[in-house]
């Protein structure tokens, strides 16, 4: 069974005996590291649960968001999971806690993308170039495609709001996206995020000012039209 959290985190991080009975050490590590995050997202009504899986559950991605029932959910899947230390292996320890942060930005991007009701969807002016119907693996095809660009926006977001509460380690949170990118990177990849990454090596290129969603807004928008996504 699911344990859930409050989006605040405020019972598991402040009682040292409820923490130590719920949740893992690994755990508490991420949910505080993620918690400036989660705390923005409640401020900014998003409706967003997090979940902390009790039972080993190796091979799933150490966060990943769901949504069900008009709510965002947040899953943290640490235990007996190799992969939870994977995804920090290119990060300095110093770097570790602000690039779970980005990482838990990238993840509340997905939802903020989900509730506004612009999930997998493009923005004005660009269409789906559309492989022939007969093709049998259009559909896959197009499905991957709509993945990666919902992946670029989480990236550009989690970048995004990096750059806005750590702007001294910007390019170093920049290159560890680059590098767990480049990992991941293998033909038909729905992580293939570099298109977008590469428009923010300079962090110039975001908006004073506005949130991290909408910053990451118009430069995805700018990165898509590099692409083939022009009607």
């Amino acid at each position: 069974m699911l344990h859930r959290l409050t989006c605040a985190l405020a019972a598991v991080l402040s009682a040292g005996a409820t923490t130590a009975a719920d949740v893992t050490p690994t755990e508490l590590r991420w949910l505080q590291a993620g918690a400036p995050v989660l705390a923005y997202a409640r401020q900014h009504g998003l409706p967003l649960d997090v979940v902390v899986q009790p039972q080993d559950a190796p091979g799933l991605a150490p966060l990943a968001m769901d949504y069900v029932d008009g709510r965002c959910k947040l899953v943290l899947s640490l235990r007996g999971n190799p992969l939870a230390d994977a995804a920090l292996a290119d990060a300095p320890p110093a770097l570790q806690a602000v690039a779970i942060e980005a990482m838990t930005a990238h993840e509340v991007a997905h939802c903020w993308r989900h509730v506004s009701g612009q999930w997998k969807a493009l923005p004005a002016g660009f269409a789906e170039v559309r492989r022939t119907a007969d093709e049998p693996a259009a559909e896959a095809w197009h499905a991957m495609r709509a993945t990666r660009r919902e992946e670029g926006y989480a990236d550009l977001a989690g970048l995004a709001w990096s750059w806005g509460r750590h702007p001294g380690r910007y390019a170093e949170v920049h290159a560890w996206f680059e590098r767990v990118r480049e990992h991941q990177v293998v033909p038909g990849s729905h992580h293939d995020t570099r298109a977008w990454l590469r428009a923010v090596r300079d962090p110039a290129a975001f908006t004073p000012g506005a949130s991290p969603f909408e910053q990451a807004q118009g430069l995805w928008a700018q990165a898509l039209a590099q692409d083939v996504h022009r009607p």
